[in-house]
């Protein structure tokens, strides 16, 4: 991959992940507080938002581990890779905004 189509392709997987960030975070958190998943259950469970978003992370980069441990081809998955990783991407992007704002 030259390095042209490689930011083609990194300019596409950003916009999936901004799509999907838009997408289930409306339907996890409303509009108001993007982080207020994280922070109700953080509250349900005695646990800062961080530590509860790290566990939801830990979840697909199990998945994407494991792939790449098994060598399975992505179209022997019940989900393709490229949507964990763009869900993994998507609560780095979390992470570093809640940290950003360091919001309790």
């Amino acid at each position: 991959m030259t390095r042209q189509e490689f930011e083609h392709y990194q300019e596409i997987l950003f916009s999936k992940c901004a799509d999907i960030a838009t997408a289930k975070g409306n339907e996890y958190s409303g509009l108001e507080d993007t982080h207020m998943n994280f922070k109700r259950l953080g509250h349900k469970l005695g646990l800062p938002p961080e530590k509860v978003l790290m566990v939801y992370l830990t979840k697909h980069m199990d998945s994407i581990d494991s792939f790449i441990r098994s060598g399975l081809d992505s179209s022997q998955l019940t989900e393709p890779i490229e949507g964990r990783i763009i869900d993994a991407i998507t609560y780095l992007s979390l992470l570093a905004a809640l940290i950003e704002t360091g919001e309790d």
